[in-house]
């Protein structure tokens, strides 16, 4: 019987280096894929940026009616022009919430008198950082969000679906449908970008 034949340890040595960098490679390819086919997180949001909130199904803005500076000022969705009354800053509240901030009067979104209901209406406020005006973003398809109250747990997006301009913004029960979803349009910018790419 012929003996087994036996590598000599330089060229073993290289064979295991070889075999070890294949797979490496392998590895981070396969990562690579998997991260630059997912789109990024929606919900990572520029606390020093300032955005339009732009409806899914009606294609308008979130705004503050009429131009209105005072408490209780009602929220719309109306064409969007880009004004001041449609830009929103994302104020970090922690634990994954935020505030929005109108541009146009300092204060901030609001579920009215703290409901907890369908229907509940969404107005402007002073910002006191109640759990009433703390909302976390959750993904959505083709990076948009859906705006979730902390303290009530809904959506919120025009009431009943409704597509026109003037249309009050309500907060129901969360369903995913299009009404309830937003797309962040970062003024200055572009609309918050799918995921980036990686090279090895």
């Amino acid at each position: 019987m012929a003996p087994a034949k036996v590598l000599p340890t330089r060229l073993l040595w290289r064979w295991r280096r070889g075999t070890v960098a294949i797979a490496v490679t392998a590895l981070l390819a396969g990562l690579c894929l998997t991260l630059g086919s997912t789109p990024a997180s929606a919900a990572t949001v520029d606390t020093g940026a300032t955005y339009v909130l732009v409806n899914r199904s009606s294609g308008k803005a979130m705004d503050v009616y009429n131009l209105a500076t005072g408490d209780g000022a009602r929220i719309v969705q109306w064409a969007r022009n880009d004004q001041a009354q449609q830009q929103w800053q994302f104020v970090d509240s922690g634990g994954g919430y935020y505030r929005l901030r109108s541009k146009h009067s300092g204060k901030v979104l609001d579920v009215y008198n703290w409901s907890t209901s369908d229907g509940g209406q969404i107005v402007q406020w002073p910002d006191l950082n109640g759990a009433n005006q703390q909302f976390r973003l959750a993904d959505s398809s083709d990076g948009y969000v859906r705006l979730i109250n902390r303290n009530s747990g809904k959506a919120i997006g025009p009431e009943n679906a409704s597509t026109g301009d003037g249309a009050t913004i309500v907060q129901s029960t969360d369903t995913g449908a299009g009404h309830q979803q937003w797309q962040l349009v970062k003024v200055g910018g572009s609309t918050t970008p799918p995921g980036g790419t990686c090279s090895l």
